[in-house]
């Protein structure tokens, strides 16, 4: 087996441990015809920005296609508005095409704007919290759409994260 030097050991050096965030369910927001789970993710030292998940909304709107329900578009997502700890991001999910997530990420450029830009190819990542946040909607879609006898739009709405520290 090879061994690689020491110096390749130890080369992570983290910033911070991982610490559970508060994520949770906090409204459905039903407008021109779509329905979304709106979700929050909080670091421990934020407080709920009302304004941002406000701004959210409404980037959510100019995001998702029109009609909202069509043979391949079910009218159903999901946002995440997560307050991180150096930064704001803003998710718009909606599910298409049986099988299909389609999201964009947003950033807030800073704490005093409620303007959000959209993050390019070339900048995207997701975080650990919300990959657990995509983890459980997949995981919702699957049990109550792609798993079920009949698929059921109300029991995935209905479907809700709630992990509160």
């Amino acid at each position: 087996m090879l061994r690689l030097p020491d110096r390749y050991n130890n080369a992570m050096n983290l910033k911070e441990t991982y610490q559970p965030r508060r994520i949770a369910f906090h409204e459905l927001y039903e407008a021109s015809d779509w329905q979304l789970k709106i979700y929050t993710i909080l670091h421990q030292a934020k407080t709920l920005d009302e304004p941002l998940i406000n701004a959210a909304k409404q980037t959510a709107l100019e995001f998702l296609p029109q009609p909202a329900s069509t043979q391949d578009y079910y009218g159903v997502g999901f946002v995440s508005v997560h307050q991180g700890r150096s930064y704001d991001f803003v998710t718009v999910a909606y599910w298409c095409y049986d099988t299909e997530l389609r999201h964009q990420t947003y950033m807030r450029p800073s704490s005093s704007s409620y303007e959000l830009e959209a993050l390019t190819a070339s900048e995207l990542s997701s975080d650990v919290w919300d990959l657990r946040v995509l983890a459980f909607e997949r995981d919702a879609w699957l049990r109550t759409i792609l798993n079920a006898n009949t698929p059921d739009k109300q029991a995935y709405l209905n479907e809700r994260l709630n992990e509160l520290e």
